[in-house]
């Protein structure tokens, strides 16, 4: 959680430099890398030829759903319904989670562990969203003036020209315009009904992908003795193609920019402790301890994330932080007390 915080903070920080489909490219290929070193230096690199076929279809699959496909359907569905209805349906894996843990791993519900999940869930939301209304505000102040500027313009353009000659200057100023903020609003607010419906439907799928992806990676463990650096090296290296296709399909590659070795040693740096030394760790938390509890404590990302934007990326705070913060930090108390 405190590794994946951190990345966010980084991957945050070089999001205007370097495109979500290129990242993914980055973050396939340092990790792949990362893990054939470590599991070359432990000499367990003929392991990854043991593991057997229906747990490793099981390894490659959780990859491919949580790591492609879950993002990938929710970073449109943001695009589509933004962030603030986005996010809230997506943070909803933890608990469905908890539910696959029950109905195919054989794990009982307990009501204090459930409270838990939900406590973070609420707070992992309800953090992002204090986040989330400074932004859009500042992006609404900004629409309500740009139809005004223009029509500005258009009057100043159109005297300037006229037969009359009048001086610019002596144009009304429309700036303030109740008309044109009306209209800026409703244009922010409109929203397509099937785009709205298609992007509920993409950020449920992303909560679907993500907690299936856990689910599938701890039957995986429980039928295979291999280990997980050894799972790590052969999974990962599927990622690959399918993140160069992604790259293509969205067209990205035809809008990138020149990247200085400043953002790709960051995205890199970023990767390494994200989808390398995290992706150790959470692993080894499915196995041990199973999927409900590593999920829950894994979303609560931003407890970590918030604070580090706030000190490097100079983003606003305010005292609702420090409210969800308590909320998050007991959800966290009560599920690891159920262990």
């Amino acid at each position: 959680m405190i590794l994946s915080g951190i990345s966010a903070v980084i991957y945050k920080s070089q999001g205007e430099k370097i495109k979500p489909a290129l990242m993914v490219i980055i973050n396939s290929v340092i990790s792949w890398l990362a893990f054939i070193v470590l599991v070359s230096a432990m000499g367990d690199f003929r392991e990854i030829f043991t593991i057997p076929l229906f747990p490793f279809l099981a390894f490659v699959f959780a990859a491919i759903m949580g790591i492609i496909a879950g993002n990938y359907f929710y970073l449109i569905s943001m695009q589509l319904i933004g962030v603030s209805k986005a996010y809230p349906i997506t943070m909803t894996y933890p608990f469905l989670t908890y539910i696959l843990e029950i109905l195919f791993l054989g794990a009982t519900f307990n009501w204090k562990k459930a409270a838990g999940i939900v406590l973070i869930i609420v707070g992992v939301v309800l953090i992002s969203f204090s986040q989330i209304n400074v932004k859009e505000n500042n992006k609404e102040m900004l629409f309500e003036k740009e139809p005004a500027r223009q029509e500005q313009q258009r009057l100043e353009k159109e005297l300037e020209t006229s037969p009359t000659g009048k001086n610019a200057a002596s144009l009304p100023d429309v700036s303030s315009n109740s008309h044109a903020k009306k209209d800026a609003k409703v244009t922010v607010k409109h929203l397509p009904k099937q785009a709205a419906v298609l992007g509920v439907i993409l950020a449920t799928l992303s909560s679907i992908t993500w907690a299936s992806g856990s689910t599938l990676i701890k039957y995986g463990l429980n039928n295979t003795d291999v280990g997980i650096i050894p799972i790590n090296a052969g999974r990962l290296i599927f990622l690959i193609p399918l993140s160069v296709g992604l790259f293509y399909a969205t067209k990205e590659h035809k809008k990138v920019k020149k990247i200085t070795w400043k953002s790709f040693a960051l995205v890199a740096l970023a990767a390494l402790l994200s989808l390398f030394v995290a992706n150790i760790f959470y692993l080894k938390a499915l196995d041990l301890i199973g999927t409900s509890t590593p999920s829950a404590i894994a979303a609560s990302g931003p407890l970590v994330a918030t604070p580090l934007s706030i000190l490097f990326l100079k983003e606003k705070v305010d005292w609702k932080i420090i409210l969800v913060t308590v909320l998050t930090i007991g959800g966290n108390i009560l599920v690891i007390l159920i262990l």
